[in-house]
């Protein structure tokens, strides 16, 4: 089997396997080997094959030209000259089979036609399974990395061009590597008949050579020129459309309410212009070299016959055999030389994409949050916010020494302006950031020497944004873990959903449709504290949870919130001072300080 890619925690090992392949120059051939090669890792073997029949199936095309010659010179009954590196092969076919030459060479002919036709078809499948696993292997890689990458990443980063990394350019790959494997093989096919052809007329092969190098520079320009422009522009187009149908999609009750739909649709028609105006000139160019190589191929050999036969009107017959070797050859090796130049100009088309998902692999600037070695079960201690600093650029002073104490099996309660730093503190407790400096304890430990994923699993959270996907309630409360039926209906229970979940038409199957639009805002709130509550969480974190609600709905949430935190640590942030009237302890905060705390009623006071 195949030894897959695979890439630690912090990029360790992107980090060797691009330190061979950093200074990509496009249009390098040598470059072009790097990113094969990378793509590729792991499949050495497959591709030892590959590069195998390559040559058995050159070996094999350009032994169909060496039998051809005698065929001719028996058809015609011609007695002349045979290329005579090859007249040993001849002879011991002639001894050996008791046939007719014609007929003899002619089977024998056929026999290879027909194992050059199985050989092709192996070789066919072998590479189209290289790259069916070098494509789903690189885009689970690419998706590793994204879970990965810090969430810094997905604030400074467009959706669009996130999906467009993930999803679209990897795709670029198929056609990368089938072209680069056939043009292996059509390489290894034209270098033996060239070779071949060198025995039967050296001039022949001078003219295929300098036609063949005058074509391949001719294509590299047009490849540079045209080729690379018309893969980057198809690939910000691409983005683009992702970006604005993703925003779309998002925001589409909004855009619905002010009749915004016009405003979308030409951002949209602007997105596909920018690519499909120039799309014609430059997939003109992008053909123009095949269709010329067709062209002057045709014509050359029109003008051949007509020189051969004014040359050498005396003893043509002579000639004929050589003629038609020549041609021959020449429709194995043009049209070879024809579809070489369209898999160049389709390298250089995938070039960007295969370049976009290189950088995104091999970048490091994401991978910056701590993952500890220490397993986190239950919580024994306070949660400690110990001078805690943080910003999200330099100079911002967004959190500035932060000191308050969440304890255990209490209600502590954030409040404050918009702004003020509320969230931000959440987010350093869910460790969607590090802190800059202080440190955040839990039983006595700092939190960045924990495992996250043991710590995030202890850990309720109910954000502002509910996050309800397209499924059944059940699978929105579950939200991937793997619970009982039992403990589904007792933490809708104690979120007060259950019995609404029971009014709906299939229950806890019922689909609730993209983004929750067939329930209300207090329904995919409740939900959401179901989610929270089926993973038994040690602490219970609430992030404005009822700020997006009106009052019945709040007023319902609420009770459900007063009755889930009575016997969990539970760290509820809030605007008003209101909401959170039954917090042990709640702390005010402004411009990223804690300016006074104590509980409701001596805050009131």
């Amino acid at each position: 089997m195949a030894k897959e890619k695979s890439f630690d925690a912090d990029g360790g090992k992107t980090k060797n396997t691009f330190r061979n392949y950093i200074n990509l120059k496009r249009d390098s051939f040598k470059s072009a080997i790097a990113l094969f090669s990378f793509y590729s890792h792991g499949y050495k073997w497959y591709l030892f094959a590959l590069l195998l029949l390559s040559a058995v199936l050159g070996v094999l095309e350009t032994f169909q030209i060496v039998l051809l010659y005698p065929i001719m010179n028996a058809s015609i009954h011609f007695q002349g000259g045979e290329i005579a590196i090859f007249e040993p092969l001849y002879n011991l076919i002639r001894n050996t089979v008791d046939l007719p030459e014609i007929v003899a060479f002619s089977i024998l002919f056929i026999i290879l036609v027909a194992i050059t036709f199985i050989l092709s078809l192996v070789y066919r499948y072998l590479s189209l399974y290289v790259t069916r696993k070098v494509i789903t292997t690189t885009k689970s890689i690419i998706f590793d990395k994204l879970i990965r990458n810090d969430y810094k990443y997905y604030v400074e980063n467009k959706r669009g061009d996130i999906i467009y990394s993930v999803v679209t350019a990897p795709s670029q790959i198929r056609r990368f590597l089938e072209m680069s494997t056939a043009m292996i093989s059509d390489l290894f096919v034209v270098f033996t008949i060239l070779f071949t052809l060198f025995f039967i007329s050296t001039n022949a092969v001078a003219i295929l050579i300098a036609a063949s190098l005058g074509f391949i520079l001719f294509v590299r320009i047009i490849g540079k020129k045209f080729a690379v422009r018309l893969g980057r522009l198809q690939m910000h187009s691409m983005q683009s459309e992702n970006e604005i149908m993703s925003g779309y999609i998002q925001g589409l009750r909004q855009i619905r309410s002010v009749s915004g739909d016009t405003h979308w649709k030409k951002q949209y028609d602007t997105a596909l212009h920018k690519f499909w105006d120039k799309y014609i000139r430059m997939s003109f160019f992008w053909h123009l070299p095949g269709e010329m190589l067709n062209f002057l191929f045709f014509i050359g050999i029109s003008v051949m016959v007509i020189a051969l036969y004014y040359l050498h009107q005396d003893n043509f017959l002579f000639v004929i055999p050589l003629m038609g070797t020549f041609v021959f050859s020449a429709m194995k090796v043009i049209p070879r030389m024809s579809v070489l130049s369209n898999r160049y100009m389709n390298i250089m088309d995938s070039w960007p994409n295969l370049e976009a998902v290189y950088q995104f692999l091999k970048d490091s600037r994401y991978h910056t949050i701590k993952d500890g070695a220490k397993e986190f079960d239950v919580l024994t201690s306070d949660i400690v916010f110990n001078n805690v600093f943080f910003s999200y650029y330099k100079h911002q002073n967004l959190i500035k020494g932060i000191n308050l104490r969440m304890k255990r099996k209490k209600i502590t309660a954030l409040v404050g302006h918009s702004g003020s730093g509320k969230s931000t503190l959440i987010s350093l407790l869910l460790r969607y950031y590090d802190v800059n400096d202080g440190e955040i304890l839990i039983n006595g430990t700092d939190l960045r020497d924990y495992r996250r994923k043991t710590f995030l699993g202890k850990i309720g959270y109910v954000s502002q944004d509910t996050f309800i996907y397209n499924s059944s309630v059940r699978d929105n409360i579950a939200f991937g873990g793997d619970y009982t039926d039992e403990e589904i209906i007792e933490s809708a229970k104690k979120a007060n959903i259950h019995e609404y979940i029971q009014s709906l038409p299939d229950g806890y199957n019922t689909t609730v449709g993209d983004q929750g639009i067939k329930l209300s805002g207090g329904e995919k709130q409740r939900i959401a504290i179901a989610r929270a509550l089926v993973r038994n969480p040690e602490i219970l974190v609430l992030d404005e949870a009822t700020s997006n609600l009106d009052n019945e709905s709040e007023a319902i949430v609420q009770e459900s919130i007063n009755q889930v935190s009575e016997n969990i640590t539970t760290f509820i942030v809030a605007h008003r001072l209101s909401t959170v009237r039954k917090a042990d302890k709640i702390y005010v905060l402004s411009d990223g300080k804690i300016i006074e705390s104590g509980e409701h009623d001596e805050l009131m006071n």
